[in-house]
């Protein structure tokens, strides 16, 4: 699939999917599935996890972040720290989900929170499809800064999986979607659904113009590779990783000591010493640069923004933010969109 291909399939038949009146259904992973919570074109079927769980040491990724956590070799399976995404977009796909396999049509969303064991590696297609079937599906994973976005296509027991053609694109944003959504799916709160597909359409529509702009490197991360933690960083750029990295978790001073392996009071005067700040003034600064992102790159509301990045309340996000840039959120949205550059 070219990339002028990939885009107009995102924009097209994707956004399609994403429509507050589509037939399209979401799929969760969770422990135990059942049947009735599926979209009419799927079906579900139990199977049993055999052989040992294999836990994998040093496999690290993008940011020193360590992606697989453990793989079931024999059963196919593998356990990730990250949440993923995938899309059934052509064909009848069967995706393994610890003790199950759903059995999909198009148009169907997968949702893999972290630590969820679920298809290890293609084709994605089980018995009888496996001698005469196929199969297309969109994946993502969700890191820190961005996502990993890629296609794979299956056909019988063959498959072809273009994560070697993938895209890494650096949009916080998009990551930051994609924990809504698992978060939603968690919750799984009355009209989540509504909600996960009004995220699908905004992900994806950034994806297709990240993708267009060329905002992307290709490939991406094709093999895990080790790579040491830096005892040599800063304080002030551990810090700041780490606030940047849960900005929008209602975090305390308490929460980075621990991270730090200080005691609050010890926390405090480093801070001070190496920063010229303290905790909450510097969280509060990350958060509302987020803000600004979330306002240029997405439609959410500055309620959702606010209860997104933790804020106290919607007011006192307004406050902030309006001390800090000189208006309101959406004054600013509305600037940014008069003048993009």
């Amino acid at each position: 699939m070219t990339t002028k291909q990939l885009i107009h399939l995102l924009r097209s038949q994707i956004n399609s999917w994403t429509a507050p009146d589509a037939k399209s259904g979401i799929i969760v992973a969770r422990p135990v599935m059942r049947a009735g919570d599926l979209p009419d074109n799927a079906t579900l079927s139990r199977r049993k996890i055999v052989g040992p769980r294999v836990v994998l040491q040093n496999k690290r990724k993008h940011g020193n972040l360590r992606n697989i956590i453990a793989e079931w070799p024999e059963a196919n399976l593998q356990e990730i720290a990250l949440p993923k995404l995938a899309c059934i977009v052509s064909g009848d796909a069967d995706y393994l989900l610890g003790n199950y396999c759903v059995h999909s049509g198009p148009g169907n969303f997968i949702l893999l929170p972290p630590h969820v064991p679920h298809h290890r590696k293609g084709p994605f297609l089980q018995g009888a499809h496996r001698h005469n079937g196929s199969c297309v599906l969109l994946h993502a994973y969700a890191y820190q800064q961005g996502v990993l976005f890629w296609h794979s296509h299956s056909v019988n027991d063959q498959h072809v999986n273009e994560m070697a053609n993938n895209y890494l694109i650096p949009n916080v944003v998009t990551a930051q979607l994609l924990n809504l959504l698992m978060d939603e799916a968690a919750a799984k709160k009355p009209h989540f659904e509504t909600v996960i597909r009004s995220f699908l359409t905004t992900f994806f529509t950034i994806i297709a113009r990240e993708i267009e702009e060329g905002n992307y490197v290709r490939p991406g991360a094709i093999k895990n590779t080790y790579a040491p933690a830096q005892p040599t960083a800063s304080f002030a750029t551990q810090i700041q990783e780490y606030i940047e990295a849960n900005c929008h978790k209602p975090l305390k001073v308490d929460d980075a000591a621990t991270h730090m392996y200080m005691s609050t009071s010890q926390f405090f005067r480093r801070m001070r010493q190496e920063t010229g700040t303290t905790f909450v003034e510097r969280l509060t600064q990350v958060r509302i640069e987020r803000a600004q992102q979330m306002l240029r790159e997405t439609n959410l509301t500055s309620r959702a923004i606010a209860n997104y990045l933790s804020f106290k309340s919607p007011n006192h996000f307004q406050y902030l933010f309006r001390s800090r840039v000189g208006c309101t959120p959406m004054q600013y949205r509305r600037q940014f969109l008069n003048n993009p550059k």
